[in-house]
């Protein structure tokens, strides 16, 4: 199973289609207001490049992991993934590419997919939004506004939650998967939402 350290340096359904061919790009994007100054929130977003038989989407190796927990600058003894010079990360297919991670108010990270770039056999997506541990439990209803969508190539939302409504007795949620079909990519989307960390999640992917 795929564990990775969940530490960061100076903190304590029906099937909706994209209309996409394989090689379109699209964005996740979540969004984080806190009304009051002296409130931090760290929402962090993630995916994986899963393989599914039909069978379960499933990883196997970190390198398929996009998440701020998995970069070196965050998690020097066990991330595999380097950042650049801005802070943003990728998968090594370049398929995910990742913004800068960011801890402070009236934020936003984004996730860019880009199918011509994916390696051969991946055909799932999972995406999730989480809320760091800071020493303390949080969930999403701390957090006065929080959304997450999904926008095609051309800036069409083609799904979203609201985060901080829909979802606030959680901290992890699962937002849903990218997958691609005979017909090409589709969006399935889940909106389930639980308790955990995000080792958790990897616990039933891997």
């Amino acid at each position: 199973m795929l564990t990775l350290s969940l530490e960061k340096p100076g903190t304590p359904v029906e099937k909706l289609s994209l209309s996409l061919t394989k090689g379109a790009r699209f964005t996740v994007r979540v969004d984080w207001v806190c009304e009051h100054m002296d409130e931090v929130h760290d929402v962090d977003v993630h995916a994986l490049e899963a393989r599914n038989d039909g069978s379960g989407a499933k990883v196997n190796r970190l390198e398929s992991v996009l998440s701020t927990y998995n970069t070196k600058l965050m998690s020097p003894q066990t991330g595999v993934l380097a950042t650049g010079a801005d802070g943003s990360f990728a998968s090594p297919d370049g398929g995910l590419s990742h913004s800068p991670d960011r801890r402070e108010q009236g934020s936003f990270e984004s996730i860019v997919v880009d199918g011509a770039r994916l390696s051969e056999g991946v055909n799932e997506i999972p995406i999730f939004v989480t809320i760091h541990a800071r020493g303390k439990a949080e969930t999403f209803a701390e957090i006065e506004r929080a959304s997450i969508a999904i926008v095609d190539d051309g800036g069409k939302e083609l799904g979203s939650y609201q985060l901080s409504d829909e979802f606030k007795e959680f901290n992890v949620v699962q937002f849903g998967s990218v997958m691609l079909g005979e017909q090409g990519w589709e969006f399935a989307p889940v909106g389930r939402g639980f308790v955990g960390t995000f080792n958790d999640v990897l616990g039933q992917f891997s």
